[in-house]
């Protein structure tokens, strides 16, 4: 069975930014609209960007530097896609801007959340100061971008920093330890910015260095250096958004879980492989996920390539395993499905957050530990994450609900299939919005594996 999925949601919307700021044509290949990104583009449609569907590509057409500025900012999208629209809009500091809504309870709520996401980012001076209406205009100064637990930048903050510089010919550097969530950064290279991203450590130390710090027993940590120099002109050039690496971790979930025929294989083609996106990939391969990345391909910058997905081998377990803060950093959307996983696993596994996002994990975990402890594994929640000791033979559970959460939903769902539930999960359509069509892509891949031992036995 082969499968195209969804294009990668937070690559798609970079790539709608990143065609704007080119001085001209832009032609993304193979395309399909990720979930929401054609709204995204309409958002952009008010700075300047023109584009047309032609075929199986899009064809964009981008303002360079010169972009329009609107003077009412949208504030109803995710805050990574929100502080990139912002950021735009930041290279004008004379411009005024507004947030506005209806004045009811909803409106009042959206006006006072994307003011306070933008003053998380941003420096800015009020104009207007009214319940359902924010105007205001950006101030020239920078805030004081402070790094999180794991020496990095959070995702938003890290694209902020570069496209600011960039639309604002600044200089920029800065230093960053462990993974680097740098989708951004290597569309900025490959599209021609003058950008120099490179890993430093050990190699900047002289022998005597090196052997000092190891007598010691000092660790000697890895940083990732970025410096960005100011750019005149960006050129367009082909490009290509591949496949969402979340649904990847869907199907290669289901195959390992669910009680799919020993022959079984899944393809899925051209997935997102960049590994600090898809960093839940390798720890499904640790706990003993069983696939391959049949054809890598680097190109475009970065890297995807196809996924070749079979079943456990008989009498193999999935095996627990502990993921830390900055492990999990890499593909905290996948959490819930590592969550699954470890239901089925041997022993103990331990999903640790990274510190910035714990307080708002809490209540989510809760509900998702509330869905699994109906299989009967042993699921405990604290501040710091979730810790589960699975079961040899799960048979039981059922009446799942994902509640508001696509990715909570996604991996119940698989749960749920696996377990060979006649009900689908509750709040479905969450996961429809999100991730179009996937939930009938999973369910033709038990359809179609239960269908292979009738026609072996003809």
């Amino acid at each position: 069975m082969e499968f195209l999925l969804n294009p990668d949601r937070e690559r798609m919307e970079l790539t709608l930014v990143m065609a704007l700021l080119v001085n001209g044509r832009t032609v993304l290949e193979d395309f399909a609209w990720a979930a929401g990104s054609e709204k995204f583009a309409q958002a952009l449609k008010e700075f300047g960007l023109n584009y047309e569907q032609q075929g199986h590509q899009l064809v964009l057409e981008g303002k360079g530097f010169q972009y329009s500025l609107p003077s009412m900012l949208p504030m109803d999208f995710a805050e990574d896609a929100n502080v990139l629209l912002w950021t735009l809009a930041s290279k004008d500091a004379e411009q005024i801007y507004t947030f506005a809504a209806e004045a009811d309870e909803a409106g009042i709520a959206q006006v006072a959340s994307a003011k306070e996401t933008l003053q998380k980012y941003f420096k800015v001076k009020p104009v207007t100061d009214e319940p359902a209406k924010f105007v205001f205009t950006f101030c020239a100064d920078e805030i004081v971008a402070k790094k999180d637990s794991l020496g990095n930048f959070t995702y938003p903050m890290r694209n902020r920093l570069l496209l600011r510089a960039l639309i604002r010919n600044d200089y920029t550097t800065f230093e960053e330890k462990g993974s680097v969530h740098d989708q951004w950064t290597k569309m900025l290279m490959y599209f021609g910015v003058n950008l120099k991203y490179e890993t430093r450590g050990m190699e900047q130390l002289t022998e005597l260095e090196r052997r000092m710090m190891m007598a010691r027993g000092q660790k000697i940590e890895r940083t990732q250096f970025t410096e960005l120099s100011e750019t005149k002109v960006i050129t367009g050039r082909d490009y290509f958004v591949p496949g969402d690496s979340t649904e990847a971790i869907a199907f290669i979930l289901l195959a390992t879980i669910g009680t799919l025929p020993k022959n079984t294989q899944i393809v899925l083609k051209n997935v997102e492989l960049n590994s600090s996106r898809a960093g839940a990939l390798t720890c499904l391969k640790r706990m003993g996920a069983s696939y391959e990345v049949t054809s890598r391909r680097e190109r475009y910058g970065d890297v995807y390539g196809d996924i070749e997905i079979f079943t456990l081998a008989s009498g193999k377990r999935l095996q627990g395993r502990r993921f830390s803060e900055d492990v999990i950093a890499t593909g905290l959307e996948e959490f819930p499905f590592l969550a699954v996983a470890a239901c089925y696993a041997e022993g103990e596994t331990i999903l640790r957050l990274p510190k910035e996002v714990r307080k708002q994990m809490r209540p989510v975990n809760e509900k998702l530990a509330e869905n699994l402890r109906k299989t009967g594994a042993e699921v405990g929640v604290y501040d710091d994450g979730l810790v589960i000791r699975g079961l040899e033979t799960i048979v039981n559970g059922s009446d799942f609900d994902g509640g508001d959460v696509p990715q909570n939903g996604l991996a119940l769902s698989v749960l749920s299939l696996a377990l060979q539930n006649d009900e689908p999960v509750a709040n479905s359509d969450v996961i429809e919005t999100a991730y179009p069509g996937v939930l009938e892509k999973l369910n033709r891949v038990i359809e179609e594996a239960n269908k292979k031992p009738e026609a072996e036995t003809k």
